[in-house]
């Protein structure tokens, strides 16, 4: 759940468990992949302790959840950031009944009529800290919980004259849904996937359960140029051979998960075991997102440090990409 939302339907790819080796044996290019990552590579859990955006150890990307009732937003206007990508992005328009509509495609209302959920200064949840239009890779992650839509959107600023925000691009889904956005367009990440719903999150690791996917980032030396469903597009240099957009990883069956982790630890490896990491976007290697929350304990995230590239396989999604039943504009990985 995503506050009172689904994160999708339950037969979502991402809520859909990969651990069967039958039905999921590794990719025949699992090996090649992983060796040019580097076997010995550490996972980096990139996400903090600390909530308060103000302090120098604050980072990861914490997630906004606008209330049904008093959503504690005005639908401020937005622009775009100069070579951004408003053709591939979502807005809303004010619908004149006092709510407001999706818009795929930016560039389709007049530009003074671009309207995103923000939260009002006061509440508002934001990646790292505030920097000019096109100098950073910052996120607001926003569900309004009354319509359950997801809002992201990438390198994110607000011009202090009037208030007003920029971003490169935007991206929404109804939670309720497995529809996709339309192919070949980017979102809030590279890969076109949601950032949301693929974050490792302090309150599910605290209940010791994440049921659903991760995601992770390697480096533009080790992608392709290309992408795999369930993703929608790629972003980089073409290395070849290199590790597709859309490529899903997995904690091996047999990396063994110790007894004495917190159940944070845990949570979070059996989750990349059953669930697996989606390749999400350009970054370090084996960088996996979470939330920033004082909820996180330091132990948790020295143990999840301690695995390697070595402990996990990329895996083959021919089972659910060739079944009769499949969709390839739609979420749905389960029947």
């Amino acid at each position: 759940m995503l506050g009172s939302c689904p994160a999708f339907p339950a037969s979502a790819i991402f809520n859909t468990r990969i651990d069967d080796p039958i039905r999921f044996p590794p990719h025949a290019s699992s090996g090649t992949w992983i060796n040019a990552i580097g076997s010995t590579r550490a996972l980096h859990a990139d996400w903090g302790s600390t909530e308060d955006a103000a302090s120098a150890s604050y980072y990861g990307i914490p997630l906004n959840l606008l209330a049904a009732t008093n959503p504690q937003t005005d639908w401020p206007a937005i622009t775009f950031a100069t070579d951004s990508a408003p053709d591939e992005s979502d807005c809303a328009v004010a619908d004149g009944a006092g709510g407001h509509s999706l818009v795929r495609n930016c560039l389709a209302p007049p530009a003074s009529a671009l309207r995103f959920p923000f939260p009002r200064d006061a509440v508002v949840k934001i990646e790292g800290r505030d920097c000019a239009p096109d100098t950073c890779d910052r996120h607001v992650l926003i569900v309004e919980q009354g319509a359950c839509r997801l809002w992201e959107n990438y390198s994110v600023t607000q011009v202090k004259v009037g208030g007003q925000w920029s971003a490169y691009s935007t991206a929404a889904w109804d939670l309720r849904s497995n529809a996709m956005r339309p192919d070949t367009w980017t979102s809030a990440d590279a890969a076109g996937l949601p950032i949301a719903p693929l974050l490792v999150r302090a309150e599910e690791a605290s209940a010791g359960v994440i049921a659903h996917a991760l995601r992770v980032t390697f480096r533009d030396g080790v992608l392709a140029r290309a992408y795999v469903w369930p993703a929608r597009h790629r972003a980089g240099g073409d290395t070849a051979g290199g590790i597709p957009f859309g490529a899903l990883l997995r904690l091996k069956a047999g990396t063994s998960i110790p007894s004495n982790w917190t159940s944070q630890a845990k949570a979070i490896a059996t989750a990349m075991q059953r669930y697996g990491l989606y390749v999400a976007d350009i970054g370090s290697d084996l960088y996996v997102q979470g939330d920033p929350s004082v909820q996180w304990s330091s132990s948790t995230i020295s143990q999840v440090q301690s695995l390697h590239m070595s402990d996990f396989e990329f895996v083959d999604m021919g089972s659910v990409t060739g079944d009769a039943r499949f969709d390839r504009d739609s979420f749905a990985g389960s029947w």
